[in-house]
């Protein structure tokens, strides 16, 4: 007999769009995951790229580091183009610019009171921000994506 689980209620996403609109210098997503959840992963997807005058970057961190999670990733042409994308849980997918939460040696998150390999004990947010010089352009779309699970406690039974 087949099993129905609906994974809806353990496994969390959330999604922004960062949309280039030829004014704002800063476009900030900020991403809360409730205390007792695991962070899973943090994608983000470039859908055009942008076409600021100067530049435009992507950072993700938290309230401690900025660039905890990714630092400055240009999203006009280098760092991060169409058929890309970052990818914090898979080391293959830092595409070079990933933050000090991201370490080969497994480390996933800032190792606090606040986080501890991706769990978190209290509530978090992740933070993901555009910062645009020059902005003339309203092609630019990028996507972040947050994913975390909150299990269901279950008691081990002690012998």
């Amino acid at each position: 007999m087949p099993y129905n689980y609906d994974v809806s209620r353990w496994i969390r996403v959330k999604e922004a769009l960062f949309v280039e609109d030829a004014t704002s210098l800063t476009h900030t997503a900020t991403f809360t995951i409730p205390a007792g959840s695991t962070l899973l992963d943090i994608w983000v997807i470039p859908q055009v790229l942008w076409g600021a005058t100067t530049s435009a970057t992507f950072k993700a961190g938290d309230a401690n580091s900025a660039n905890g999670w990714f630092l400055n990733t240009d999203l006009k042409a280098t760092d991060l183009v169409l058929g890309e994308r970052l990818q914090a849980s898979n080391a293959n997918n830092w595409g070079g610019v990933n933050g000090a939460y991201l370490t080969s040696a497994g480390r996933f998150g800032q190792q606090s009171a606040n986080m501890i390999g991706g769990y978190c004990p209290n509530a978090y947010s992740v933070i993901g921000v555009v910062t645009v010089v020059g902005p003339s352009s309203t092609a630019g779309r990028t996507r972040m994506i947050v994913m975390f699970c909150k299990g269901r406690k279950v008691v081990p039974v002690l012998a």
